[in-house]
């Protein structure tokens, strides 16, 4: 399939843009009527590395994750607060924020968020099933969730534990940054009702939307690079035979 930025597709139920949730414009054309129950993205960590089998690296030209360059703090914090500033519009009253980070720059991530207005109110962690190998004292077997709303939230759990097991997926030529759909799945059904719009402005290869079809959520999301939008396409297809058309 020939797919160009400013596609949009519907996948069953969701939407999907190929675009820069960057650029407020092309976030409006995603969700003008709409409203967001909650925000769940994996967005780039602003180090210009990722994971690989010999620990943290330079990916290749062939893996670049669009957006993904390294930054200071101030500019990641500016970065924060551009793209949540974008959906700010669209929020339903009681919302919810998860965002996945790095040891490096969950601070930065912190202060976007409060520039933004939203609440930052606990850190999440999610501990892998393996460490890292790389270059640093204590290698990494965890990444940060950053857990919070603008304005107020429900939550749809008694309780849960802040600390979430969930084995890493396998290296994947899908995406080099890859989440447990699994994971995703419990953060859904922790802060969302069956109907409820889940946004992800930086989907990757698709897993936020692969775990809203699995829990008859609505996912809205935006992806920048054609070829993921395609293995997200692809993804869908080999779930379920549910109609997708560009619109």
């Amino acid at each position: 399939m020939d797919i160009n930025i400013g596609d949009i597709f519907q996948l069953g139920d969701h939407l999907l843009l190929c675009g820069d949730s960057l650029q407020q414009g092309q976030v409006e054309r995603l969700l003008n009527g709409k409203s967001i129950d909650l925000v769940l993205t994996d967005p780039p960590y602003g180090v210009g590395y990722v994971e690989n089998k010999s620990g943290f690296a330079k990916i290749s030209n062939d893996t670049v994750i669009a957006n993904d360059e390294e930054q200071s703090e101030d500019e990641y914090a500016i970065f924060t607060q551009g793209w949540i500033g974008s959906v700010l519009p669209y929020l339903n009253d009681k919302n919810t924020f998860y965002i996945f980070n790095s040891d490096k720059m969950i601070f930065a991530l912190r202060e976007g968020m409060r520039q933004a207005g939203v609440r930052f109110t606990q850190i999440l962690i999610w501990i892998k099933n393996h460490a890292v190998i790389g270059r640093m004292d204590y290698l990494p077997q965890h990444e940060f969730i950053a857990y919070g709303w603008f304005g107020t939230h429900e939550f749809h759990k008694s309780k849960d534990k802040s600390i979430l097991f969930y084995p890493k997926p396998n290296k994947s030529k899908l995406h080099p940054t890859m989440k447990p759909v699994g994971l995703l799945r419990r953060l859904i059904l922790n802060s969302t009702k069956v109907g409820d719009a889940v946004y992800d402005p930086f989907e990757g290869s698709g897993s936020t939307l692969i775990a809203c079809e699995q829990t008859k959520r609505r996912c809205l999301t935006i992806e920048v690079d054609p070829k993921y939008c395609q293995t997200i396409i692809d993804r869908f297809n080999k779930l379920t035979d549910k109609e997708v058309k560009r619109l």
